[in-house]
C-alpha cells in the first residue's frame, strides 16, 4: 500500500511538472455601438449593435514546450453578438468559426490544422484605416460583403504554414473543401488555396495576397461550380503622424461560359490628431461581365471616423460610412458611436 501511494505521488508530481511547461490563456474583445442605418430606397432604422469596428469574439489558446525549440499550439475562438448575447456572426454561424486549430511551431515555422483565418482576409484588414470593420470599412465591404468574394474569411478542413525570413513574412493556406470521395461528382468542390507575402522595412510595408476557390452553387449534386481567383496588392507608408494605405484588387469569377470581374481600389489614412486618430477611407469597385447585354456597374464608398484610446485595452470611436451603387442609385449610410474593450 505504501509503495502504491509513493508511486501515485510521483505520478502526480510528474503531471504537475508537465503542466508547468504549458500555458493556457483566455482572451477576447467586445465591441458595441449605437447608431443608425439608412437606405435611400427602404428607409432607416436605429441600432444597438455588436461589432462596429471589430467583430466581437472570445477564445482561448494554449502552448506546450516540447523541447528542442518545438511547441504545440491550440486555439479555439468564437464570434459573439453582444447585443443579443449569442455566439456567431449570425444565427446559423458555428461555435468556433473565428479559429479552431491545433499545430506545431518551431525553427521550421508554424503549421496549423483545422479552421484557419485566410491570408487574404488578413491582408485586407491590415492595410486599411478601418481594419476588420464590417460596418465602416470600404475595403472590407468591397471584398467580403455584397457578393464580391465567394468564400468566408476562415476556411474549414485546412492546413496552414507561416514563417518569417528577415523582413519578409509568408502565410500559406490550403483547404480540402467538402472532402468528397474521389468517385463523387465534383469531388473538388469547395477546395481552396491562398497565400500572402508581406515585406516591411522602415516606414514602408508591402503585401501581395492571392486565393483561388471552387464554390458550389445550389443544393444538388453535381452542382455548378464557380472558380474564383482573387489578387490583392496592398501598401502602407508611415509619414510623420500619418499612416497612409492603398490597395488594388482584382476578382474574377468563372462559371462555365459565364465570367464576372470586379476591379477595385482603396485609399486610406490614419492620422494622429489630439488625443486620438482621424480615420478616412475611399473605395471604388467596378463590375464587368462577358455579356454585352448587361451594363457595367460601379460602387463608391466613403468612410470617416475618430478613435480615442482611454487605456491600452479600451477605446471609443465615432464613424460614418456611405456607399452608393451606380446602376440603382441606391445610397446606404451607417453612423455610429461605440466602445471597444479587449480582455
Amino acid at each position: 500500500m505504501k509503495k502504491t501511494l509513493i508511486a501515485a505521488a510521483l505520478a502526480a508530481a510528474s503531471i504537475g511538472a508537465a503542466h508547468a511547461q504549458s500555458n493556457v490563456r483566455l482572451y477576447g474583445l467586445t465591441d458595441m455601438f449605437v447608431g443608425q442605418f439608412k437606405d435611400s430606397a427602404l428607409g432607416s432604422r436605429q441600432l444597438v449593435d455588436s461589432g462596429g469596428m471589430t467583430t466581437s469574439f472570445w477564445g482561448f489558446s494554449g502552448t506546450e514546450d516540447l523541447g528542442g525549440g518545438l511547441k504545440a499550439i491550440v486555439t479555439l475562438e468564437s464570434f459573439i453578438r453582444s447585443d443579443v448575447g449569442q455566439t456567431g456572426r449570425f444565427p446559423a454561424d458555428g461555435m468556433f468559426t473565428r479559429s479552431a486549430y491545433v499545430g506545431l511551431e518551431g525553427g521550421f515555422g508554424r503549421m496549423q490544422f483545422g479552421r484557419n483565418t485566410t491570408p487574404y482576409f488578413l491582408s485586407t484588414i491590415i492595410y486599411n484605416a478601418f481594419g476588420d470593420s464590417f460596418n465602416f470599412s470600404p475595403a472590407v465591404a468591397h471584398s467580403y460583403l455584397n457578393g464580391y468574394l465567394l468564400n468566408d474569411s476562415g476556411w474549414n478542413n485546412s492546413v496552414s504554414y507561416g514563417n518569417k525570413f528577415g523582413p519578409v513574412r509568408t502565410y500559406l493556406l490550403y483547404s480540402l473543401g467538402l472532402e468528397r470521395i474521389s468517385s463523387a461528382a465534383n469531388n473538388q468542390a469547395g477546395r481552396a488555396a491562398g497565400g500572402n507575402v508581406d515585406f516591411s522595412s522602415g516606414p514602408l510595408s508591402l503585401n501581395l495576397a492571392m486565393q483561388q476557390v471552387e464554390v458550389p452553387a445550389g443544393g444538388v449534386v453535381p452542382e455548378v461550380l464557380t472558380k474564383q481567383t482573387a489578387t490583392l496588392l496592398s501598401g502602407a507608408y508611415l509619414l510623420g503622424p500619418a499612416r497612409l494605405t492603398a490597395q488594388y484588387q482584382e476578382i474574377k469569377n468563372d462559371t462555365g461560359p459565364a465570367s464576372l470581374k470586379h476591379k477595385s481600389y482603396q485609399l486610406g489614412a490614419s492620422v494622429k490628431a489630439g488625443p486620438g486618430n482621424v480615420l478616412a477611407s475611399f473605395g471604388n469597385v467596378k463590375t464587368t461581365d462577358n455579356n454585352p447585354a448587361t451594363a457595367d456597374d460601379k460602387r463608391d464608398s466613403w468612410a470617416l471616423g475618430y478613435n480615442v484610446f482611454l487605456s491600452k485595452r479600451t477605446d471609443v470611436y465615432g464613424a460614418w460610412y456611405e456607399t452608393k451603387v451606380d446602376s440603382t442609385k441606391v445610397k446606404q449610410t451607417t453612423v455610429g458611436v461605440g466602445i471597444r474593450h479587449r480582455f
